[in-house]
């Protein structure tokens, strides 16, 4: 890389970070982007990405969500360049909030379907990312969508994924999904 290209790279990643520090994360989106552009070797590239993960959390939870979007789509193929799949799956569970919250109910169910369907076949420590999306996906289609039939497998998954995990407060939240779908769908 060269020197103008290594400063530039340096000064932007500096410049995001700080904005986004100070909470001026819609300021620090072009900044942590152009750091991600210019990023060259993999510790650059995983600074650029893991601010833009960081960032990304920061405007989802000020309801920035098309910012969000754009700025996760990023760290999700920089994370996926780099291999680090956690980070891609989370970054990827992110857009699918995103786009639930904007009410892009199918995209966000088809990524959620994704994030299952991935986390499924890896290790047991991604696996956490597995019912999170299965419940996110019965909720869609329980409160928003109201198709009650359709979410019946998911909330009976979500249950059961929670429950083998020993966590009995979600697998609560998903039973009292699969009631009301069951409910809903004269089931």
């Amino acid at each position: 890389m060269a020197a103008q290209n290594r400063s530039e790279y340096e000064a932007s990643l500096e410049l995001g970070t700080s904005l986004a520090n100070k909470g001026r994360f819609h300021d620090a989106v072009e900044p942590l982007l152009r750091a991600a552009a210019l990023g060259v070797t993999a510790a650059q590239r995983r600074a650029a990405a893991t601010a833009l993960l960081r960032l990304g959390m920061g405007l989802g939870e000020r309801h920035g969500f098309v910012d969000a979007l754009r700025v996760d789509r990023r760290a999700a193929v920089l994370f996926a360049e780099l291999g680090d799949e956690d980070a891609e799956l989370q970054c990827r569970f992110l857009m699918g909030v995103c786009d639930w919250q904007l009410n892009a109910f199918e995209s966000a169910i088809q990524t959620f379907e994704t994030i299952a369907g991935s986390a499924a076949q890896k290790s047991a420590d991604r696996d956490v990312f597995r019912p999170l999306a299965v419940l996110s996906i019965t909720c869609v289609l329980v409160d928003h969508l109201r198709q009650y039939r359709r979410a019946i497998p998911y909330a009976t998954e979500a249950a059961r994924l929670y429950r083998s995990a020993g966590n009995d407060e979600q697998a609560a939240h998903a039973l009292r999904h699969l009631d009301e779908a069951r409910r809903g769908g004269n089931v």
